[in-house]
């Protein structure tokens, strides 16, 4: 039997002392050995006659490491079901001594997770609001839809192009004086400034009037999605054949319902209203969704295992793109450890499990964030173990939120998706917005 000598418990690190007696090690050897004899194949004896002794002598070292490796795993596993605890990161195992057919000696150092009370979901209230859509809601959208709709006009006084104008025109393209596969263009159309075409294409034609022609020089990337022209120097031939102005205030009418897809106005302003009642919902369930997770951060205190802490700093500092500094960092770090044990805890008492469904579903909202890369994104997760485990802790997460909403009491209000927004739980979706509109 396993023996376990204490030499700290203190509260939440643990070090033990531990022993895994010589016979229990013998037995799982020699199974190991007797297989291998029957096995291997050497020179001078018949298939499955091969001694013992010999067998030890060739493949000892291998068979320790793999056997070790194992009876620790399995031994330490034991131990820590029987003795009800789990470890918040992999225990730090390290070896005192062994000699084949002696005891093995082990040092154990365990961080385990706090015990948190179980949570009364139902004590919590928290703020459902309801939708108020008002006229002006729709207008306002609808004036932002006509302000960001593309519409050109023919110039009304003839004049070069510039910035923001619709060119349609021909060209033709060689490198080297030699042609190449897709050379040529006729009646091609570009908003001089989208940055359709290769760099310094489009910046050559500003300045250009209707029926000039002009000898532009360009170089394709060397990431070019045509490899064999890639990098490569070229000489273009473009003729100008119209130029049409954007047209700066674009009337809320039936033409600009029927350019957007809709039958009319009507039929717009409805769609509209149905795009600001799904926007509505999404922003109202997050603003629930963030104001039980204070409510949860502020009613539980317990110690945060300080490893998993060390090793979810780390991780935030692989991940960031910008220096942050220590404070800003630890501080994140705590707010998500803290909150990754209390969803853990609610998934326990709770018996919340990801089932295959809600990992299918997690794959599939993964993979519609990459347009036209959705098989790509499937095949990768298939083939990551490690990564479709993230994937699935993030699908837990979903699930015991999606209970913890649900499981409060809602105080409903009703009001404007613009009230809405002067929630604290949506500062970051409002300065957002509001950058948008500044730039």
């Amino acid at each position: 039997m396993t023996k376990i000598e204490e030499i700290k418990n203190k509260g939440l690190d643990i070090e033990w002392n531990m022993t895994i007696p010589a016979n229990k090690i013998n037995v799982i050897l020699d199974k190991k050995y007797q297989e291998l004899s029957q096995n291997i194949k050497i020179p001078g004896f018949r298939p499955g006659k091969v001694p013992i002794a010999i067998v030890k002598k060739r493949y000892s070292k291998s068979v320790m490491s793999e056997i070790l490796d194992s009876l620790i795993n399995d031994n330490l596993r034991e131990v820590l079901l029987e003795k009800k605890i789990r470890p918040s990161v992999q225990p730090t195992v390290n070896v005192k001594s062994y000699e084949e057919g002696k005891d093995l000696s082990l040092n154990v150092v365990i961080q385990k997770m706090p015990d948190i009370k179980k949570i009364d979901l139902s004590e919590f209230k928290i703020e459902k609001s309801l939708l108020q859509v008002s006229d002006a809601d729709i207008q306002n959208t609808l004036d932002d839809i006509a302000k960001k709709h593309e519409r050109f006009s023919p110039l009304k006084n003839k004049r070069a192009a510039k910035n923001g104008d619709l060119i349609l025109f021909d060209y033709e393209g060689k490198i080297d004086g030699k042609a190449f596969d897709k050379n040529t263009g006729k009646d091609e159309t570009v908003v001089l400034g989208s940055n359709k075409y290769i760099p310094g294409y489009e910046e050559q034609m500003v300045g250009l009037n209707i029926n000039e022609e002009k000898d532009i020089k360009v170089t394709f990337p060397s990431d070019y999605r045509e490899t064999n022209i890639a990098g490569k120097k070229a000489n273009f031939h473009l003729k100008i054949k119209d130029i049409q102005e954007r047209v700066k205030k674009v009337p809320i009418d039936d033409q600009l319902a029927k350019e957007l897809g809709e039958e009319n106005l009507d039929v717009l302003k409805e769609k509209v209203k149905e795009k600001i009642q799904k926007d509505f919902k999404t922003l109202s369930n997050l603003k629930m969704r963030r104001e039980v997770t204070e409510i949860l951060l502020k009613k539980n205190n317990f110690e945060i295992p300080s490893k998993m802490l060390e090793q979810e700093v780390n991780f935030l500092k692989s991940q960031s793109q910008e220096k942050k500094n220590e404070k800003e960092v630890s501080d994140i770090a705590k707010r998500r450890v803290k909150l990754g044990i209390i969803i853990s805890s609610i998934s326990d008492d709770n018996k919340i499990n990801v089932e295959d469904s809600d990992l299918t579903k997690a794959v599939v909202e993964e993979a519609q964030k990459y347009p036209g890369k959705e098989k790509e994104v499937v095949e990768f997760y298939k083939n990551n173990p490690q990564m479709m485990n993230n994937l699935r802790g993030i699908a837990l997460e979903e699930k015991v939120m999606n209970f913890v909403v649900n499981s409060c009491k809602k105080i409903e209000k009703k009001c404007t998706m613009d009230q809405l927004f002067d929630s604290e739980f949506l500062k970051t979706e409002k300065s957002i917005i509001k950058k948008k509109e500044k730039d």
